[in-house]
């Protein structure tokens, strides 16, 4: 006989019954359109207050109960940060949020993506846990037909972490079934001259071309900032495979990277010959690229990164026009505008 904790897990698996539904569809309509206590709730459908209580936690288990929060955002920062650096537009959240800074820009570039994406469209994605956050914070099927690109392929066959093709087949999951998702292939070589011929090679391919050319040519662009410094998953963990110390990056000038390209703090690319295996390994949409559509006015190039210690790194991206979108926290945005060294304005 199974003991009654057992029992419990099985009775909380099970679907609910037609009757639940009825009850919970009721709790749901008086407590939350209504606004009535738990308790006179209750007492409207003649039951306990901790039967409501089970009915309203069992609804949101469910999914039928879907929670978005609209944080206040600092309109000021955003037209200043705006003006200051030439963009589309900014997106700026208020600090002291929820507390998990990456969560909340996450949630705030979901949903700018939701507002400016239409059905239909073709989707790139670079690295990095602040656009993991991103695609956490979609809503499900809120869209149809994109086609989703990974911006990079994976760069190792170690340490995987959240690498595009990874973010992409996660977002792909956000819209199935009505989505296509591809991938860009990895290149797990040393030396720049097996690289350059590996990198023609896959080029050759015709599905390889072909979802490369489109990965440079999407209409929205989701790409973080990375940071240089020790232990930093992605970019620098890459470097210094390639034995490139971060100290040693920072001593050539590298700021940040935005999708495996390294810049200084005047947005300049850092090309330099230790460098040039490193960035060449990875078949990557490149800065110019971005620059490019950056520059459009039917694209958008999203970039979501914040946190006091980025300060730089999202400044040498501005600089460098690597995105006509910003998306960061108040702090950030505080501080690039107190001290801006923008260039003037896009025309």
């Amino acid at each position: 006989m199974p003991s009654s904790n057992n029992f419990t897990s099985m009775k909380l698996i099970s679907q609910p019954s037609a009757r639940e539904i009825r009850l919970m569809v009721q709790c749901l309509e008086l407590y939350y359109r209504q606004a009535q206590s738990q308790k006179d709730i209750a007492t409207t459908l003649g039951v306990s207050a901790a039967t409501v209580s089970r009915l309203l936690k069992r609804a949101f288990d469910e999914g039928f109960v879907r929670v978005e929060l609209d944080l206040p955002r600092a309109e000021g920062l955003e037209t200043a940060l705006a003006r200051a650096y030439g963009l589309r537009e900014a997106v700026v959240v208020m600090a002291g949020g929820r507390g998990d800074l990456k969560a909340e820009l996450g949630a705030a570039a979901a949903g700018y993506f939701e507002k400016i994406a239409r059905n239909g469209m073709r989707i790139g994605l670079s690295c990095g846990f602040t656009l993991y956050e991103t695609i956490r914070a979609l809503r499900e099927r809120r869209l149809r037909d994109l086609s989703l690109f990974p911006l990079s392929g994976e760069s190792t066959l170690k340490l995987v972490d959240l690498f595009p093709n990874t973010l992409v087949g996660m977002m792909a999951a956000k819209y199935r079934p009505h989505v296509r998702a591809y991938a860009l292939p990895v290149q797990h070589l040393v030396s720049l001259r097996q690289i350059e011929r590996e990198r023609r090679r896959l080029l050759r391919d015709p599905e390889i071309r072909s979802i490369f050319e489109s990965a440079q040519s999407v209409d929205i662009a989701l790409c973080g900032i990375g940071l240089i410094a020790e232990s930093t998953p992605g970019f620098c963990t890459l470097a210094e495979s390639y034995g490139v110390s971060v100290k040693r990056l920072r001593q050539l000038g590298v700021v940040g990277e935005i999708n495996y390209q390294p810049f200084d703090v005047d947005g300049r690319i850092v090309d330099r010959p230790e460098l040039r295996a490193l960035v060449q390994r990875v078949l990557a949409v490149d800065g110019p690229h971005l620059q490019s559509l950056s520059r459009r006015d039917d694209r958008w190039v999203v970039a979501v990164a914040g946190g006091q210690e980025k300060v730089d790194a999202v400044r040498g991206a501005l600089e460098g026009r690597f995105m006509n979108v910003l998306v960061t926290d108040q702090d950030v945005a505080a501080a690039l505008v107190e001290s801006p060294t923008a260039s003037p304005p896009r025309d």
